[in-house]
């Protein structure tokens, strides 16, 4: 492993979001991920076995819930901070939105 290829890991840390993570279905135990429909093995809605918490209130809503049913927590928010790209610095692990060729905390060329 290189500088370049250190440098590379270390500033493109992707944060995963829940349809990346797989889990069982409560129903037969086969494997599935949070986007799809249904169970590929017993064909149980997805979204009928699964709820996602609301962090600020805690009250349960459905699947694909924009906003909370009782709150105001928006998980679209959520989603889109987690699907946003995030730059890291590798000796001061500043976090950036933009790639930059330098680091704006440190100064560590990157470039």
């Amino acid at each position: 492993m290189g500088l370049l290829d250190a440098i590379t890991q270390g500033l493109s840390k992707k944060k995963s979001t829940l349809a990346d993570k797989d889990y069982k279905c409560p129903s037969c135990g086969a494997k599935v991920t949070l986007d799809m429909e249904r169970c590929p093995s017993c064909g149980v809605r997805i979204k009928s076995m699964f709820r996602k918490k609301c962090p600020k209130c805690g009250e349960l809503n459905e699947l694909d819930a924009k906003k909370c049913v009782k709150g105001d927590y928006d998980f679209e928010a959520e989603i889109a901070r987690a699907k946003k790209q995030v730059w890291r610095c590798p000796i001061c692990g500043y976090e950036m939105d933009t790639l930059y060729t330098k680091c704006p905390v440190c100064g560590t060329r990157f470039m």
